[in-house]
């Protein structure tokens, strides 16, 4: 049973700023293959929507929407895409756990020396330490989120290095395709559950999906940064709070990531019409026992200020 603890608030918390995104080139170390094309964000606030209309070239692809320089503080987090044949960086290993989403096609991803295909809604967690990769073997293009937490360095492509092939016990173990959906969701977020700390990572992922007119509205604050990629459909996002004590509210369309900063009052849900679907992190999820996920909070207009 989920413990939840009331806090009443009645503070501004900082609402929503958009600015255009700009692309930023970087490169990693072409001598050892690990380079691709990124591109850092400069949107800010708390709603990151991808550039999916920029046109696709015959190379990997990414899209830096979040990270220790542009707004995420727990861990980076990407959208890329990956052109038939395209592959990403050779084998490497990163200091955090790799965590890879596939939102559309077919990303083969080497872990150690075992290869494996990943459709849409198969999630992938890569231990710190793991050699891997990932390409496209299809003939159609792929499209994946990936997270990578913590984030122990502004600088991401100083984080890869360069492995040689070594066996990984169980590699299987970090392949997961998300359990499948009842036949008729019932309403709230029906979570599709894919890692945690039971599972071997310090972070959660997950799928939730809504049907129209549910969610998880209830305003709450955490103690750990959790971040959002909708998936499909459209959520409505309540997110920090006016001087009088109201929740803003935003429509959150598909391909955005909602990175929500630890103590900022949020809730989500969905006015439909259709199923409302988004990925879900924790970074990282608290150990067990230590405290509530959800902290609810009671919303309270501030004091009038009455003449004397």
């Amino acid at each position: 049973m989920r413990v939840h603890t009331t806090a009443c608030v009645a503070l501004l918390v900082l609402a929503p700023a958009v600015m255009a995104v700009t692309a930023t080139a970087q490169k990693g170390d072409q001598k050892n293959g690990l380079v691709w094309a990124t591109r850092l964000s400069e949107i800010r606030g708390p709603i990151r929507t991808a550039d999916v209309r920029a046109p696709l070239g015959r190379t990997v692809s990414s899209e830096i929407l979040g990270g220790p320089a542009n707004g995420s503080d727990a861990g980076y987090l990407l959208y890329t895409r990956m052109p038939s044949g395209a592959h990403g960086p050779a084998l490497f290993t990163l200091p955090s756990d790799h965590l890879y989403l596939v939102v559309s096609g077919k990303m083969t991803v080497r872990i150690g020396t075992d290869t494996f295909e990943a459709g849409p809604d198969t999630g992938v967690m890569v231990p710190a330490g793991v050699p891997h990769e990932a390409w496209n073997g299809g003939t159609t293009p792929e499209a994946h989120v990936e997270v990578i937490a913590p984030a122990p360095s502004r600088d991401l492509m100083s984080m890869l290095k360069p492995a040689a092939p070594r066996k990984v016990e169980n590699a299987s173990q970090y392949v997961r395709p998300a359990p499948p959906l009842p036949a008729e969701l019932r309403p709230g977020l029906n979570p599709q559950r894919l890692f945690a700390r039971n599972t071997g990572s310090p972070n959660q992922m997950r799928i939730d999906s809504s049907p129209a007119g549910t969610g998880n509205a209830n305003p709450h604050i955490h103690a750990f940064e959790q971040v959002y990629f909708i998936k499909e459909g459209t959520m409505t996002l309540l997110y920090g709070l006016s001087p009088d004590g109201q929740l803003g509210r935003y429509k959150v369309p598909a391909n955005s990531f909602v990175i929500i900063p630890p103590g900022v009052v949020h809730g989500n849900f969905n006015e439909g019409p259709g199923v409302e679907r988004h990925v879900v992190w924790l970074l990282p999820e608290p150990e067990p026992g230590v405290g509530p996920l959800d902290v609810n909070v009671e919303l309270k207009p501030p004091p009038s200020r009455g003449l004397k």
